[in-house]
């Protein structure tokens, strides 16, 4: 992408207005252009800023934001259906503004909510009834006139554990899908990369299963399958390959797809000793990854064998030449 702003830059420059004339000779003069400021013709060198990169796609949040959609509009539908006139979740509501005072909330802007007034309204009609110095006074006797036998503080302490495990389970979910979707983008397009590397990808850049058995892998490597097996993303890779000055036959592409394919474009597959130059890279990055000690031992093991098993072909290779 950085490639083409330069051209993208001329271009607008030279058709402001969306019309195509002159356009061509001005993109010819590269990134130098004449400017005219105040009757004087002055020659200056445009510098486009870096394009900072695009900020990583956040899905825990997303996933977790529609799961507390989905329950709060669960809890409307539940809260419509049923009669919240009653004494039982009168009392659980009159607990929980008293766990919001103990919490350290003032008593007027409980006493200024809808659900203190309602219950007050029916404290009107059911009882007690009477005159207390402070919200907390009167909810501590709503509870022991409708809910005397009802340890509300046990039952919040409980219910705090049960809340603090629930939003661990759902952050553990949303982090499962988020991982799943993210490396479903991953092999559909560039511009998404895997969380983490892939052992088992790592092992098929080499080999190949074939009938229980393993077997050298007989065409090299995409891109693509480099970017799932180690989590580079692609724009990471194609700079340490361009570092490590590819010569003539160390990128190819495969004969063209049979023509009723869906596979798009041909990818370009890497020649050995780039294959072992991505793979150091690799290792060198390997305590960046977000994974455990265990993981990251089998992953070191699992591309040493890899790169092993690159370079003996690439000697092979130059033996038979």
């Amino acid at each position: 992408m950085s490639s083409r702003l330069p051209q993208m830059r001329r271009r607008n420059e030279a058709n402001p207005a969306g019309q195509r004339a002159g356009g061509a000779s001005r993109t010819a003069r590269g990134l130098s252009r004449t400017s005219f400021r105040a009757g004087k013709i002055l020659s200056k060198k445009i510098s486009i800023p870096r394009r900072p990169g695009r900020p990583r796609t956040n899905l825990e949040a997303k996933i977790l934001g529609e799961m507390s959609a989905s329950e709060k509009k669960a809890e409307e539908i539940v809260a419509k259906a049923i009669n919240s006139n009653t004494p039982s979740i009168m009392s659980f509501e009159a607990a929980q503004l008293l766990l919001a005072i103990e919490g350290g909330v003032h008593h007027l802007a409980i006493e200024s909510t809808p659900i203190f007034q309602k219950i007050n309204q029916f404290a009107r009609q059911n009882g007690p009834r009477g005159k207390w110095p402070s919200a907390r006074d009167f909810l501590e006797e709503f509870l022991g006139t409708h809910a005397s036998g009802w340890n509300w503080r046990e039952e919040a302490r409980q219910g705090n554990i049960e809340e603090r495990i629930r939003k661990q389970e759902d952050y553990r979910f949303a982090q499962e899908h988020a991982e799943d979707a993210r490396w479903n983008m991953a092999w559909a397009t560039k511009y998404y990369t895997p969380d983490a590397p892939d052992c088992v990808l790592l092992h098929l850049l080499a080999w190949e299963n074939r009938k229980q058995r393993r077997f050298i892998r007989n065409t090299w490597p995409t891109l693509r399958e480099l970017k799932l097996a180690t989590a580079i993303p692609e724009r990471m890779l194609k700079k340490i390959i361009e570092s490590l000055r590819p010569k003539n036959g160390e990128i190819i592409k495969e004969p063209f797809r049979h023509k009723f394919s869906r596979g798009g474009a041909v990818p370009l597959r890497y020649g050995p000793r780039l294959i072992v130059g991505v793979l150091s890279e690799f290792l060198n990055r390997m305590p960046e990854f977000p994974i455990d000690d265990g993981e990251r031992k089998q992953l070191r093991k699992t591309a040493l064998i890899a790169k092993r098993a690159f370079a003996a072909r690439l000697g092979h290779s130059r033996r038979a030449t």
